[in-house]
């Protein structure tokens, strides 16, 4: 009797079913490669305006703890919340506190001044943008960032 080797090989459907299954596995990788650079360009705008509000809070305490030239002591809260109010658009609010930001935070915000908005690079990208809307009564002033 004759014994025939039979050899084994893979059909048509196995090799497209393999290469169906390493396609959605390589869109499933490429996927979250774009959602990390996305979320990265998200928590970059968060730091800004964390940079931002640190900005406006040290000129805030710089102006209330600043020594007159004549001797006196510095702004109350509320002089100091009339000098931020009575700059009404971003442009002259951001003047009050880019003195203290750094050089290299200073030159990535660009301020829209018709649209009162601040971006970077980084929120452009995300599609966000920071506000620095009037100071209330009995808060602080703050820095939103928004879609």
């Amino acid at each position: 009797m004759s014994t025939k080797k039979v050899a084994r090989a893979f059909t048509l459907v196995e090799m497209l079913l393999v290469i169906a299954i390493i396609s959605v596995l390589a869109a499933m990788v490429i996927s979250n490669f774009s959602n990390a650079s996305q979320d990265t360009r998200a928590v970059v705008a968060r730091q800004q305006l964390a940079v931002v509000q640190e900005a406006v809070n040290h000129w805030v305490n710089n102006e209330i703890g600043r020594v007159t030239t004549a001797g006196g002591t510095g702004k109350s809260v509320s002089q100091v919340m009339t000098s931020y109010n009575a700059a009404t658009t971003a442009q002259t609010r951001f003047d009050l506190f880019k003195n203290y930001l750094d050089d290299s935070t200073q030159s990535s915000l660009t301020v829209d001044a018709s649209a009162g908005r601040i971006t970077s690079q980084a929120m452009r990208d995300v599609g966000m943008y920071l506000t620095l809307p009037s100071w209330a009564a009995a808060s602080y002033p703050k820095v939103q960032l928004l879609p």
